[in-house]
């Protein structure tokens, strides 16, 4: 019997050590990735769809100079001593549990701030962006929840189904207020990418918003889909045909935040956006869209951050540090 299980766990270890680990990307300064060639040297990945953006992007300084993003502002103690809870919200359209991530501030009748990752609305986790969670919770004083969504590549969910997730579990909470020790009237949420999108959404369908802050955000959705998934990559762009209703343009455009602010007035929170000039994923022209369209809705506090030469990818640039300490301190003025 001793023996057996000696066999079994060198199996396991075997298996383990056979099993491929992906390796973390390599980032330049301005969030592109790079390729290690086998001679040592680096190449940039999907350097031609720069140029358009960037001209040469091999021109640009430090271009092939690996680049490791920190933010001076997040708190080494509030890293250490928040410590998140996670709480199951409701169930999901395909019956699995959707959680959140609740970041206490340690105050009662704290502001609360929502967090909805991104990842093409596909992938990412409601427990990432733990750093810049728990800075706002320990050392600003604003209760924080990362929100998980049902995701378009799982059988049958449609957008509509995500968007309501992300309604669902800002209500779950602000029902909650004295639970979660917060102040159900001073309200802000922030997002990245597909996020950002979600997030835009909820801040305008919520009267509590205080403010806004945008991480790359898809606002105009039919302007983000031709960049993100276009009809020439087939196999991305049918991941998305039940997510869309089939790619309906009316369907998309009723929870396109830029269509959806088009048809607001009297909205009146303090918003912040970023965005880098460099972004082959979805579009440079986000932001500067969606800014035009809150200020048509009423929002006079609006303010575009855009950083030259920076990639979809601005948490590993150069900017990382602007735009983490700049939302930061966003939320903790507004609200």
């Amino acid at each position: 019997m001793k023996y057996l299980r000696v066999v079994l766990l060198a199996l396991v270890a075997s298996t383990f050590l056979l099993t491929p680990v992906k390796a973390a990307n390599i980032y330049n300064r301005y969030g592109m990735v790079l390729l290690k060639e086998s001679d040592g040297s680096y190449t940039i990945k999907d350097a031609k769809a720069y140029e358009a953006l960037t001209g040469d992007p091999y021109r640009l300084p430090k271009a092939l100079v690996p680049y490791d993003a920190k933010v001076p502002a997040y708190s080494k103690t509030a890293m250490e001593t928040v410590v998140p809870e996670t709480i199951v919200y409701k169930k999901s359209v395909t019956g699995d549990d959707l959680p959140m991530m609740l970041y206490r501030s340690g105050r009662s009748n704290s502001p609360v701030v929502f967090l909805i990752h991104g990842g093409g609305w596909v992938s990412g986790s409601y427990k990432g962006a733990a750093a810049f969670c728990k800075t706002l919770a320990g050392k600003y004083g604003v209760t924080v929840v990362s929100i998980e969504y049902s995701f378009a590549n799982a059988p049958g969910v449609r957008l509509e189904d995500t968007v309501d997730d992300c309604y669902d579990a800002v209500e779950y909470v602000l029902s909650r207020a004295l639970e979660f020790g917060i102040d159900p009237e001073r309200v802000g949420f922030v997002g990245s990418s597909a996020g950002g999108h979600l997030s835009a959404c909820c801040a305008m369908h919520f009267p509590q918003t205080k403010a806004y802050a945008g991480w790359y955000g898809a606002y105009d959705l039919q302007y983000t889909m031709n960049n993100y998934a276009p009809e020439s990559n087939v196999k991305k762009h049918q991941r998305y045909d039940v997510f869309l209703n089939g790619w309906e343009p009316d369907y998309i455009d009723s929870f396109s935040p830029i269509k959806i602010a088009e048809s607001k007035s009297g909205l009146s929170y303090k918003v912040i956006l970023f965005t880098g000039t460099a972004d082959i994923t979805i579009g440079p022209d986000n932001a500067p869209r969606y800014r035009e369209a809150l200020a048509g809705a009423g929002i006079k506090n609006i303010k575009v951050v855009t950083y030259k030469n920076v990639t979809h990818t601005i948490g590993k640039s150069y900017a990382a540090a602007d735009m983490y300490s700049r939302s930061l301190r966003l939320f903790a003025k507004a609200l």
